[in-house]
């Protein structure tokens, strides 16, 4: 019995229930392509992982709240729910297509509020992030902080790293760019303009390789029925108020689905 091969096995057996996210999610607005944050945004299905992905992701997810605790145990005041809603803590913008998750917020010394952002790295990732700095090492984790900073007006954040390997800590204070702000924003309004457009031409580009939506963008999987959803629909268009419009006037269904397609890299229009 091989219990290694077992475990793959039930990974592989079991029915992913999860349906995609259908808004632009903080973690996403910094991805280089804005067809990845199209698909994103209209709930497109990823290109399914594998097991041991799936793993990497769910480990990242426990360790948070660890860390939560550390700093707790540490006399720093962290409120990693909305006491309004003892959920965690959401931000939005665009009427909602644009939506925020902070893992908390801290006191700081002066009496202030910060954004919290916790990541668990691996060893190289780790080392990357303390010798140069998150805008430098981590872009997106950079974007996602600055984004939801952005929207809650926040004037810094802590971006707290927890290392896998050995369990060290190092955090870094992030200061607001309000300039890197707006460039994000502008990124939002071309995906809701509906201006999204390919990274690259070429579905062997390395940036297509490792995308989760890479499938659906390069057609090599057809849309189930049950993603054959308003959403989904070129004729679906998203408003910046956070409305939908659909220009051949479809209501509740959609009754003349075609597949919303971005567009293609500008050197090749």
């Amino acid at each position: 019995m091989n219990i290694a091969d077992l475990i793959e096995r039930a990974y592989d057996s079991d029915i992913q229930d999860e349906k995609p996210r259908s808004y632009i999610g903080a973690s996403s607005v910094g991805h280089s392509c804005e067809a990845m944050i199209g698909f994103s945004l209209r709930g497109f299905p990823n290109t399914p992982i594998d097991s041991q992905l799936r793993r990497i992701f769910r480990e990242g997810h426990r360790i948070e709240p660890q860390v939560v605790a550390d700093m707790k145990k540490a006399n720093i005041e962290v409120m990693e729910k909305d006491p309004m809603n003892n959920k965690q803590w959401a931000f939005h913008s665009y009427g909602g297509h644009a939506v925020g998750h902070a893992d908390g917020i801290i006191e700081a010394p002066d009496g202030s509020s910060w954004l919290l952002e916790v990541k668990s790295m691996s060893d190289a990732n780790f080392k990357d992030f303390k010798k140069n700095g998150v805008k430098s090492s981590h872009r997106g984790y950079y974007a996602q902080m600055q984004f939801m900073m952005g929207m809650a007006k926040f004037e810094k954040g802590v971006l707290v790293s927890y290392n896998k390997n050995n369990s060290e800590y190092h955090s870094e204070i992030v200061e607001y760019d309000e300039f890197f702000y707006q460039s994000l924003r502008q990124k939002v309004e071309n995906v809701l303009l509906d201006r999204a457009m390919r990274i690259s031409d070429d579905p062997s580009d390395y940036r297509c390789r490792g995308c989760f939506k890479r499938e659906v963008c390069w057609e090599t999987k057809e849309i189930e029925k049950k993603y054959q959803v308003p959403k989904t629909c070129k004729n679906y268009q998203p408003k910046l108020d956070g409305t939908w419009t659909c220009d051949k006037g479809c209501q509740q269904e959609c009754q003349k689905w075609e597949s919303w397609r971005p567009k293609l890299k500008a050197s090749s229009t």
